[in-house]
């Protein structure tokens, strides 16, 4: 017996079983076979150098990859024989990648210094960006397409210190360890953490415990200071959220750390059960609870944790079942316990939707086509087909039904239609401005971390707070009133806060809210409804009780809030346009995120989620370990750490991809701790982007050593100090040995990433 896991269930505490995956190995050890719950297959084929080769899933559908003669990904090919979505991937002499062709057959190449750091990246979407390095190999100077350069300096420790924009009213300036006056006694222990970050937008402060953890943030506004405090229980776990206008969040919890009951107590009142009797399936996520009033929620997963049903059978309640295709693509809503589908979806062989029918009779409602890239070719809504044009040498949106677009260099959209919409940005590359024929319609600052913290017009202001993991937690008025507070289960929007009237919201499978319950008249104030245009396109009813007075709700998909100014959803790091499902700027994180950088979610909004976004995430979190290898093959030291899949990944899929190289997180990839974390990442030449970071976004607290565990979006998370502490092995070996090759295999779902010598 070689000690391979051929099988994995998963029962809760009575014995029953929620949770299954089997696999079969072939002689070699290697996997050969993945099955789900139903019996689904994807079969994996390897070459003679134990990579893997051909991947055929459930619907016999192929993806092969081609490696050269030192075992590094040359090609690969999607849906073999149909679609052939062809990507190519050069080298140089150090294995790092030069350039990476895309199936338009479009080019993005990327040039290095003899020590490895990239000097230049050049993209059909973005332009040529160009780096510069100081004499440790801190990123020194960053020049986008628009010519808009940004200075970065680090401290003796390399954590950035102070970054330095075109528009100087925009300069970040990064205070470590000493801590503020704002903390009071107990909430002092700031050394080797972020505790002031001053930018453009004004001023955020941290105080943490004894612990490392955040116990209070005071971030300050154009004058206007909001104040978020949180508790934590003995384990560590958030027992309390204190928002700026004094209402309380509480979560009693289980001995597992889950929280069972939230308690809400608005300003001045006193405390309501939001919701209580939370169940969860055994390691994975809720199987429902009921709300204050007494109103159920059940949320039914299939042994593939799929989400089978949601279930509230009174009046406006979510009542939704789902039916999915053997891939695990959602191609069903149905009336819950019933299969028959009152609206039925397809999808083409990546995956990719294609048409939202009527169940019954199978009519086309809204559908859609897609060039091999993923770019949207065109759009049938409402029984009229919209057409997309796109220029040879980019994926800029050239124009939908004749209105034309247009971009700035690095790639931003900057109007439709003329002078119909325009659109404005900063130093950073983010929205600042928005106008509709002319008129400035709303002006946007945001916070070096990336979060829009102030819209305005004129001398009216709304002012934004966001937790540490990144979810919206409330909007205040220019005197700081609170206008909407949300209120969290995990990463589930569950309870709206009006003023100090409370609300129930109803999130479904992705976590977006569909309808909104005022508790006392246990009807919906709100609804927006999953059976809508499937990109987000389908407004919501703001009047759904009909007593004349609406209720404005912005949240939308996970991450994203609807911005009546520009038209848009706001989601955190980009804009996100629903009319045409795609985003206006082209991705941050480059081809990390996928070959189609304006593409939201791989063009399945159904079924995939983008809540910073970046990327599409479809997985829960997995936890394994990450090895560091002697010559001999021996493990020096493990690490733990957490992968996840994403939407652009081959799931799963296994081999060697040669080269580590270390990038510093203030590199080509600007969100520096924002995204990675404050320490240096590993990047691989995995062509799914499936690289080795710290902490940053989605988590309570991103510079945190022990910053906690959430979803990344497909690449390695490990612990700050971990992720370091490799890096540095990885770098001294490197300085040791410069032509020696590393190698990076990701070997399926739930196993570790490894990082060996050999």
């Amino acid at each position: 017996p070689s000690g391979n896991r051929f099988k994995e269930d998963t029962k809760d505490a009575s014995g029953t079983l929620k949770h299954t995956l089997s696999r079969i190995y072939n002689k070699l050890g290697q996997l050969a076979t993945q099955a789900t719950a139903e019996a689904d297959p994807t079969d994996f084929s390897y070459d003679l150098n134990g990579n893997v080769q051909l991947v055929t899933d459930a619907l016999k559908r192929k993806t092969q990859t081609d490696y050269d003669a030192l075992d590094r990904v040359k090609q690969t090919l999607q849906d073999v024989g149909g679609i052939a979505a062809k990507t190519q991937f050069d080298y140089d002499a150090m294995d790092r990648t030069t350039k990476v062709t895309d199936p338009k057959g479009l080019t993005t190449s990327y040039q290095y210094n003899g020590l490895g750091d990239l000097l230049k990246l050049t993209s059909p979407d973005t332009g040529v960006t160009s780096y510069t390095y100081n004499s440790a190999g801190n990123l020194a100077t960053q020049t986008d397409a628009r010519g808009t350069k940004t200075n970065y300096v680090f401290d003796v420790l390399g954590r950035l210190a102070k970054a330095t924009y075109a528009d100087k009213a925009l300069i970040a300036t990064y205070t470590y360890d000493a801590s503020q006056t704002v903390c009071p006694a107990g909430e002092t222990f700031a050394l080797g953490r972020l505790s002031k970050l001053q930018d453009g937008s004004g001023l955020t402060q941290y105080c943490y415990d004894r612990f490392g953890r955040v116990v209070r943030k005071v971030q300050t506004t154009n004058g206007k200071e909001l104040t978020v405090r949180y508790a934590y229980t003995k384990g560590g776990r958030l027992s309390r959220v204190t928002y700026p206008d004094g209402a309380v969040v509480d979560y009693v919890r289980n001995a597992l750390g889950q929280a069972t009951e939230v308690g809400v107590t608005a300003a001045g009142g006193t405390r309501q059960k939001l919701l209580g009797g939370a169940t969860y399936y055994p390691f994975g996520p809720s199987a429902g609870w009921s709300y204050g009033n007494g109103r159920p929620l059940q949320r039914v997963l299939d042994q593939d944790y799929r989400p089978l049903a949601i279930q509230d059978s009174r009046r406006d309640g979510l009542n939704v079942g789902f039916g999915f295709d053997p891939v695990g693509n959602l191609t069903a809503l149905t009336a819950p316990g019933n299969t028959a589908p009152v609206v039925s979806l397809g999808y083409d062989n990546l995956d990719r939707l294609t048409a939202f029918k009527d169940g019954p009779t199978g009519t086309v409602i809204d559908g859609y086509s897609y060039d091999a890239t993923g770019n949207r070719l065109s759009a049938q809504v409402n029984g009229a087909t919209q057409a997309y044009t796109y220029p040879t040498d980019s994926h800029r949106l050239a124009s939908v039904a004749g209105a034309m677009r247009s971009y700035d260099a690095a790639g931003n959209t900057t109007a439709i239609d003329g002078t119909a919409r325009e659109f404005a940005y900063d130093a950073t590359g983010r929205m600042s401005q928005a106008k509709r024929s002319g008129t400035l319609a709303m002006e946007y600052r945001y916070n070096d971390r990336g979060e829009q913290v102030r819209r305005f017009l004129g001398t009216t202001n709304t002012y934004t707070l966001y937790d540490e993991a990144g979810h919206w937690l409330g909007d205040y008025d220019d005197a700081g009133k609170s206008l909407q507070q949300a209120i969290w289960l995990d990463d589930l929007p569950v309870g709206v806060l009006a003023g100090t009237s409370l609300n129930y919201i109803q999130p479904d499978h992705l976590g977006a809210p569909r309808t909104v319950i005022d508790p006392v008249r246990d009807v919906a104030i709100w609804k927006w409804d999953i059976k809508g245009e499937a990109f987000g396109n389908t407004p919501p009813d703001q009047d759904a009780d009909r007593d004349g007075t609406a209720f404005v709700f912005g949240m939308r998909f996970p991450g994203q809030r609807y911005d009546g100014a520009t038209g848009l959803n706001q989601n955190y790091y980009r804009d996100y346009d629903a009319s045409n499902g795609r985003y206006f700027q082209s991705d941050l994180i480059g081809l990390a995120g996928g070959v189609a950088t304006y593409g939201y979610v791989d063009g399945s909004p159904i079924s995939r989620i983008d809540p910073a976004g970046l990327d599409s995430v479809v997985t829960y979190q997995n936890l394994g370990i990450t090895n560091y290898y002697d010559d001999n093959g021996d493990v020096i030291k493990s690490w733990e750490s957490l992968s996840d899949v994403a939407g652009n990944a081959l799931p799963g899929a296994s081999g060697a991809y040669q080269s580590t190289d270390v990038y510093p997180t203030s590199g080509p990839y600007k969100m520096n701790a924002r995204a990675y974390g404050p320490n240096d990442i590993l990047r691989t030449d995995d062509p799914r982007g499936r690289w080795i970071h710290g902490g940053g976004s989605r988590l309570k607290d991103p510079l945190a050593p022990r910053q906690g565990w959430a979803p990344a979006v497909g690449c390695t998370r490990m612990q700050n100090e971990d992720i370091q502490e490799l890096v540095d092995m990885v770098r001294d070996a490197k300085a040791r040995n410069p032509l020696k090759p590393f190698s990076y295999q990701r070997l399926n779902y739930e196993r570790p990433v490894i990082i060996p010598l050999f």
